[in-house]
C-alpha cells in the first residue's frame, strides 16, 4: 500500500461525533423534528431548467456513445459564456476541462505538482475543505496551514508565512468566498496572493465554487487579477450554484495551458469522462442566471431568520459575505461541542462544532470557539429552528 494511505486512513472523521449525537437525538424526539443545519447538502430543488435539460438530452444523446473526458462542445461553450458574462473572463474551449464536481479535482491535483519524498508543500486554508489537505498528504506533500482567524479578518496572513516554507510551497489553495467563515476577499488581497505564487514560483488553486451565492457585492474570480494567467487555476462547480450535488460536474479552467495540459492529459486516461446528460444540464445550468439569483434571496431570508436567534441565545455573529454557511462564536460559557450538543440533545438543532473541521496549526485551533450552521433547511424550518434556539 501506498505509505501515504496511513495519514488519511487513520485520521479521525471529524463527523463521526456530530452523528452519534444525531442518532441521540433521533432516538429521543423522532427523525422528523431534527432540523439539520449541519451537512452543506442543498436540499432545495434542482432547478426545472435543469431538470428538463437533463431530460431532453436522455434522447439527444442516445447515439454519442462514450462521453468527451475533455468536454462536449456544449458544456464547454456554457461554461465560457457564463466566465465572460459573469467576471468578463475570455476563454478558449481548451481553457476548460470538465470535472466531476470540486471534489475530486481538488484531492487530485497535487499529484500532478508535486514531487513525492522531496518535502515540498501545499498552503492549504485553515478552516478549509477536507481534500486540499489530503490530497497533498496521499501526493506525498506536507500541508502547511493558513489559520483564518477573526483578527486577520478571516483571510490568509501571507506575510506570517516562514520563508523556508514558501521555497518548498508548490500550491496555494484559495477559497473565495471561504467555506466557511463566509468571507469574500477584496481584489487587493487577490492580487497579494497572485503577487505572492508569481514570486516564489507557486501554482494558485482558486475554489470559487460559491462565487455565485453572495449577499452583498459579486466576489471576483481570479483570473480578473493580473498575472493571473501565468499561475492560477480555477476549480468551480455547480453542486451549490444550482443545487447539483447529485450531478456531480464543474470545471476546471486556466489561462495557462500548460498548468492545465497535465490534468486534461491524465483524465483523457484514466476516465471515461462526465455523462453526457450530465453535460447538457450543466451546460443549462451555467446559462441561466435566474436561479442563483432566487437562492441569494432565499439564502439571504434563512440568514436574517438565523442570525438574532443565535445572537439571541448568546452567539457573536459577524454576517457571511458568502457562500451558505453561518461561522457562529458560542458563547464563551460553552465550548462549541458542548453548544452543538445542547442544541441538538436538547431542542433538535443540528449544527457542527468548529474545532472538529479546522487543524490545530502554531499552537492555535481557529474553530476553537466556533459552530457552523449550514443554511439548507428550508425557510419553514428555519423560523421553526429560530424559535427553538432564542427559547420562544
Amino acid at each position: 500500500m501506498n505509505k501515504n494511505l496511513g495519514k488519511i486512513l487513520n485520521a479521525p472523521y471529524p463527523f463521526d461525533v456530530v452523528d452519534a449525537n444525531r442518532r441521540k437525538a433521533e432516538s429521543k424526539f423522532g427523525r422528523d423534528f431534527i432540523i439539520d443545519f449541519g451537512i452543506g447538502d442543498p436540499t432545495d430543488p434542482t432547478p426545472e431548467v435543469v431538470r428538463e435539460a437533463c431530460r431532453e438530452a436522455a434522447d439527444e444523446t442516445k447515439t454519442l456513445g462514450y462521453p468527451s473526458a475533455l468536454g462536449s462542445s456544449v458544456f464547454l461553450e456554457a461554461v465560457r459564456h457564463y466566465m465572460d458574462a459573469r467576471f468578463g473572463v475570455a476563454l478558449n474551449a481548451n481553457d476548460i476541462v470538465p470535472t466531476y464536481g470540486a471534489k475530486y479535482a481538488a484531492f487530485h491535483l497535487p499529484c500532478y505538482y508535486m514531487n513525492p519524498g522531496k518535502g515540498e508543500a501545499a498552503l492549504v486554508p485553515n478552516p478549509g475543505y477536507p481534500p486540499y489537505a489530503d490530497g497533498t498528504m496521499l501526493a506525498g506533500g506536507i500541508p502547511c496551514f493558513l489559520n483564518m482567524l477573526e483578527e486577520n479578518d478571516f483571510e490568509p496572513d501571507f506575510e506570517k508565512i516562514p520563508k523556508d516554507t514558501l521555497k518548498k510551497s508548490k500550491l496555494l489553495f484559495l477559497n473565495s468566498p471561504h467555506s466557511p467563515t463566509g468571507k469574500v476577499y477584496s481584489k487587493e488581497k487577490l492580487k497579494e496572493a497572485v503577487d505572492l505564487c508569481l514570486d516564489n514560483g507557486i501554482i494558485l488553486v482558486s475554489d470559487e465554487c460559491y462565487a455565485d451565492l453572495y449577499f452583498d457585492k459579486p466576489p471576483m474570480s481570479i483570473l480578473q487579477i493580473k498575472g493571473a494567467e501565468e499561475c492560477a487555476l480555477v476549480l468551480n462547480s455547480l453542486s451549490k450554484r444550482s443545487m447539483m450535488t447529485g450531478y456531480a460536474v464543474g470545471f476546471l479552467a486556466s489561462k495557462n495551458r500548460e498548468l492545465l495540459k497535465p490534468y486534461a492529459a491524465i483524465q483523457r486516461k484514466s476516465i471515461q469522462g462526465v455523462a453526457n446528460v450530465v453535460q447538457y444540464a450543466a451546460a443549462a445550468a451555467f446559462l441561466d442566471e435566474k436561479h442563483p439569483e432566487e437562492m441569494r434571496k432565499t439564502y439571504k431570508q434563512r440568514l436574517d431568520t438565523l442570525i438574532p436567534a443565535l445572537e439571541k441565545a448568546g452567539c457573536t455573529v459577524r454576517k457571511p459575505e458568502g457562500t451558505f454557511f453561518v461561522w457562529a462564536k458560542v458563547p464563551k460559557k460553552d465550548t462549541p461541542m458542548e453548544f452543538c450538543e445542547r442544541l441538538l440533545l436538547e431542542k433538535g438543532i443540528n449544527s457542527v462544532p468548529g474545532n472538529l473541521i479546522s487543524r490545530k496549526h502554531d499552537g492555535i485551533n481557529p474553530g476553537e470557539r466556533y459552530a457552523r450552521f449550514a443554511l439548507v433547511p428550508s425557510i419553514e424550518k428555519t423560523r421553526e429552528a429560530a424559535k427553538r434556539i432564542a427559547g420562544n
